[in-house]
């Protein structure tokens, strides 16, 4: 919960900038993602198309990662901006491959499952505008995970399987990350491409001893200026 409140501080802290930024007025968008989940140092699981296609599932269209938000660009200076954003997104990704059975326990072959995160973004940044349009952007943001469930999809060979779901209880609440930030502006949108690296392990209580998940978080993100 420090890096919570690290980055909530952050938003308080421009206010000693204003007589920097007279010239430029602080500008509010709401924002839409797009996002690939990416795990780190862990085989089982792999990357979830944002948008995919497979024949075998049921539904057959596959919804990755994709998320909502609000961003406020600060100006500092002539050349500096501070950049604060929220986003309530889903973070999807493959599981390991599970054994699926019939109801007289026979074996019907391997299928993966898919995972959900639902949860809030916050994100605290410094951006550096080398042209007025384009800036590069780098500081620290937090992960907090409301509710996390995988997903076994309904297969079809011979018979429909029902998909069933389970609650993910063994993540942390909050899990700090690192932002680097490429943003592009023209007319009223705001395009950005923001990398979120994760260094910490997300499993907690005593299985923490036992097993590492880390995981880093790629988005793809349009803004439309509100304000």
């Amino acid at each position: 919960m420090k890096w919570v409140s690290a980055v909530i501080c952050a938003l308080f802290l421009t206010s000693g900038f204003d007589s920097l930024s007279q010239t430029k007025s602080t500008t509010w968008y709401a924002t839409a993602n797009g996002n690939f989940y990416m795990p780190v140092g862990n085989r089982s699981k792999g990357i979830y198309p944002i948008v995919g296609y497979d024949k075998k599932t049921s539904p057959k269209i596959l919804l990755g990662g994709v998320g909502f938000g609000a961003a406020m660009l600060k100006p500092l200076s002539k050349d500096f901006s501070f950049k604060a954003q929220t986003n309530f997104s889903k973070h999807t990704y493959w599981e390991e491959e599970l054994m699926m059975r019939d109801y007289v326990a026979s074996s019907i072959g391997y299928f993966q499952s898919g995972s959900s995160d639902y949860g809030l973004g916050l994100a605290a940044m410094i951006h550096y505008f080398p042209v007025e349009s384009f800036s590069i952007g780098a500081g620290i943001s937090a992960q907090a995970t409301v509710i996390s469930f995988s997903r076994t999809p309904g297969m079809y060979l011979g018979a429909e399987i029902d998909p069933g779901f389970v609650v993910n209880r063994y993540y942390k609440a909050v899990v700090p990350m690192v932002p680097v930030e490429l943003s592009y502006k023209v007319n009223r949108l705001l395009f950005n491409v923001r990398y979120e690296a994760g260094f910490t392990n997300r499993i907690k209580g005593e299985l923490a001893r036992y097993k590492t998940d880390k995981f880093s978080l790629l988005t793809f993100e349009l803004g439309f200026l509100i304000k």
